[in-house]
């Protein structure tokens, strides 16, 4: 009887956690593929990205991780007037500074100091595998469906947004998407009933206790936090959506749980206010220049209203609510591009997810007419409002970030900001790859009930393999900008720069356009073209201090001979190549004219 009683138990083990781990052995091949891309391009002596924002994030994280500092003083910043900087850093009297948000150089610099720097780019693929861990957990609990929960989490680990954008691992997307999963489903488990649910975790099996409520608000608080430090402009539509879960939800939160998540939240802002007030010289501000600026508009508009109320003019509140619409929508307010990009971005680059998922919110919304249950509600409006907040705020900006402004790539802008929409409809696409596949069977009733889950889950199983291939070719394949061209891209790049660098002494400025991501920090960078006169006036200081170089396109003999007679004579200035790097790009070198050459070329 033991030895039977044992069988039933492990078979009992084994349907409790046969998907739980499906999912982690799926979140493990996800990080050792996602992470071998950084691996093969990238080593000890060469730690290159593909982006400026990358390039920014790794060097401060690198440097808080080694010396604890995340500012660094150069005084070739000074001499230039604050020219000598790549891009996505600022320069504050010589000291450079992150523009973009802190979260993810706190985070990574953090966990570098404790393990070492070398496994910085290495973080977003672990923590993107715990993502998809999470988000089965968490469609598992909100659809209350294993089998919902696995298929979700199958089309998260083969979407090719949350591949692409792990692989280019210094982005701050897919880190800030995954503390927000791990807050909304510790969100989850503090507002079930305890009366009714119990809660496993692991091998462990307990009935939910007031303390364990209390402890996941806190924990909450904490990794929603975690998340708005990483992207603080999220906050525009998680707020929203975080107030429609109270609206719905107020009796079961209740204060001491309210209370807690904000104690988690505020918690983890702490080092934020602190380091802002060490780099930025105020608790409230960051590196964006435009959003301090939008701040300060914002919080005085506030104030006028306010004082508004209290003179009881309400009819001067339209003044003020235009400033503040203006400031949140810095970049404009654009509908009709905003629904240009959604078509290109979401129902042309991604037509399964978006069509099978619209069908999966109608049949999810027509179960809840029938039985009605508020958690799918929420779903269904916290899912839409924000969908409708990404789509016109992010969508009336203009992004480049593919050369070729008529290229809709996986690479632009727009599908990082808008994978919070991807993953909303994953679930739902789970959900009606479910039901069409028992209705399916409904058709030949007579079939057994085992044989029909049995043929129902390779259907959901066929169905998915399939998204999953088309996904995976995609994303290595579907534009100029997949995996595949972009690791052809970066072993080529990685000879160029290795060619520039062993041709440039290490103390030495280089004047590029685009190429600041791969020469910086080994080389120092001038952003620009020639001829510029900012650039040449900064550049006739620099070089009685440090040599300076020109690398663009390759110029010819007579192209060379106009700029030093045409442009660069009147700042005293010559240029000379010094190589053909490629079939393109040249090399070259801007030395201080000698006096006896001024004095021929004047004469």
């Amino acid at each position: 009887m033991a030895i039977l009683d044992n069988i039933k138990l492990m078979k009992t083990i084994w349907k409790k956690y046969v998907n739980l781990l499906i999912v982690s052995l799926l979140a493990l091949i996800f990080f050792m593929g996602t992470a071998s891309f950084n691996y093969l391009t990238q080593d000890k002596n060469y730690t290159k990205w593909s982006s400026p924002d990358e390039t920014a994030n790794y060097f401060f994280s690198k440097r808080l991780s080694d010396t604890g500092q995340i500012a660094v003083f150069d005084s070739a910043a000074v001499i230039g007037d604050n020219l000598v900087m790549p891009r996505s850093l600022r320069s504050d009297f010589g000291w450079l500074k992150p523009v973009s948000f802190l979260g993810i150089i706190l985070i990574y610099g953090s966990i570098g100091s404790l393990v070492g720097s070398g496994v910085i780019p290495f973080l977003t693929p672990f923590f993107a595998a715990l993502g998809i861990i999470f988000f089965y957990l968490l469609a598992r609990k909100v659809f209350s469906s294993e089998r919902i929960g696995l298929l979700a989490a199958c089309l998260l680990a083969t979407f090719p947004v949350y591949i692409y954008y792990t692989v280019r691992s210094m982005f701050h997307n897919i880190l800030f998407i995954v503390f927000l999963i791990i807050g909304f489903y510790l969100l989850v488990l503090a507002l079930n009933r305890r009366e009714k649910i119990k809660k496993k975790f692991f091998s462990l099996s307990f009935r939910t206790r007031p303390w364990a409520e209390f402890l996941f608000s806190f924990l909450s608080g904490v990794f929603v936090g975690l998340a708005l430090i990483t992207r603080t402009s999220e906050l525009l539509w998680l707020l929203p959506t975080l107030f429609i879960v109270w609206v719905f939800y107020v009796r079961r939160v209740g204060l001491t749980k309210l209370i807690l998540f904000l104690a988690g939240l505020f918690l983890t802002l702490l080092p934020i206010v602190y380091w802002n007030k060490v780099l930025y010289n105020s608790p409230f501000y960051g590196g964006y220049n435009e959003m301090n600026r939008s701040l300060d508009d914002i919080s005085q508009s506030g104030g006028q209203i306010f004082k508004l109320t209290l003179a009881g003019q309400i009819n001067e509140y339209q003044a003020q609510f235009q400033r503040i619409a203006k400031n949140i929508f810095y970049f404009g307010f654009n509908p009709q591009q905003s629904i240009s990009m959604f078509r290109h971005y979401v129902l042309e680059m991604f037509p399964i997810l978006l069509y099978v998922g619209l069908f999966g919110l109608l049949l999810l919304l027509g179960k809840n007419i029938r039985h009605f249950q508020r958690k799918y509600l929420v779903y269904s409006l916290v899912g839409l409002i924000l969908s409708v907040i990404l789509v016109f705020y992010y969508g009336s900006w203009r992004f480049n970030d593919n050369p070729d402004p008529t290229r809709f790539t996986i690479g632009n802008s727009y599908t990082r900001y808008w994978l919070p929409i991807y993953l909303w409809l994953m679930p739902l696409v789970a959900l009606a790859i479910v039901r069409i596949s028992h209705a399916l069977l409904l058709i030949k009733s007579d079939t057994r009930a085992r044989l029909r889950k049995i043929i129902a889950a390779g259907l959901q199983a066929g169905a998915v393999l399939i998204i999953a291939f088309l996904n995976l070719i995609f994303v290595l394949y579907g534009s100029e900008e997949g995996l595949a061209y972009l690791y052809y891209n970066v072993k080529q790049e990685k000879i160029n720069t290795e060619k520039v660098l062993a041709l440039t002494e290490p103390e030495s400025i280089i004047i590029t356009r685009y190429y600041d991501k791969f020469f910086f920090p080994e080389r120092r960078i001038i952003m620009g073209t020639l001829p510029n006169d900012e650039v040449l006036t900064a550049v006739k200081k620099l070089v009685n201090h440090y040599p300076v170089y020109y690398y663009n396109f390759y110029l010819n003999e007579a192209d060379v001979t106009y700029l030093n007679e045409r442009k660069l004579l009147s700042y005293e200035l010559e240029m000379k190549k010094v190589k053909k790097i490629n079939s393109q790009f040249g090399l070259y070198r801007i030395e201080k004219l000698e006096d006896s050459k001024i004095e021929k070329l004047e004469n």
